[in-house]
């Protein structure tokens, strides 16, 4: 089974898809942990993408594509994967398409945690509080360019996946409980088809 989740930057990907992992024994697959973590450690890829992540801005389609295409088919895949924060635009999501064909794999669920931008901010400000540290992307600033370019960029996959009858949307204002229990609704019901 494989996931994709949908949503603004801070409607809780991260948090729903490391509950899939532990519910379903997916793989978390997150771009933007992958690349926290490449930084950290100033490997290549980390040295490249690093003004650009404390920019607010995305990396390039054909980095992340790199990434993904080769982590899909680590064994640890085999089961599924959760991609969380991937793909953020429609060419990336045709050529993500293209290298499923390729690989003979499938997207069998898109998952979008449905948000209203004013509650983000004070969600990303408790986010911060809680773990007495900002992330250089928790900025007000920075949130504020990362929703723009989510409603210019990510925005149009809804209607991309609706057309695939894959997608599923969910209240991503809710509690984290009862977000996990509405995807395990979804995925309990749904996965006999896949």
């Amino acid at each position: 089974m494989n996931i994709i989740l949908l949503g603004a930057p801070g409607s809780g990907k991260g948090t729903q898809s490391v509950l899939i992992n532990k519910n379903f024994g997916l793989v978390q697959l997150s771009t933007g942990e992958i690349i926290r973590e490449n930084i950290e450690k100033k490997t290549k890829l980390g040295l490249q993408v690093q003004n650009i992540v404390d920019k607010g801005e995305f990396v390039s389609d054909d980095i992340i594509l790199d990434i993904i295409s080769v982590r899909i088919l680590e064994d640890d895949c085999k089961k599924g994967f959760v991609l969380d924060g991937f793909p953020r635009n429609l060419n990336q999501a045709t050529k993500f398409d293209e290298l499923l064909i390729k690989y003979k794999k499938k997207i069998d669920f898109v998952i979008e945690l449905s948000v209203s931008f004013d509650d983000l901010y004070k969600r990303i400000e408790n986010r911060a509080i809680e773990s007495n540290e900002a992330r250089a992307d928790d900025k007000k600033e920075i949130l504020e360019n990362r929703l723009k370019i989510y409603e210019n960029q990510t925005r149009p996959l809804v209607p991309y996946y609706k057309k695939s009858n894959l997608h599923y949307e969910i209240n991503g204002m809710k509690t984290v409980k009862e977000i996990s229990n509405d995807i395990n609704n979804i995925l309990d019901f749904k996965k006999n088809d896949v």
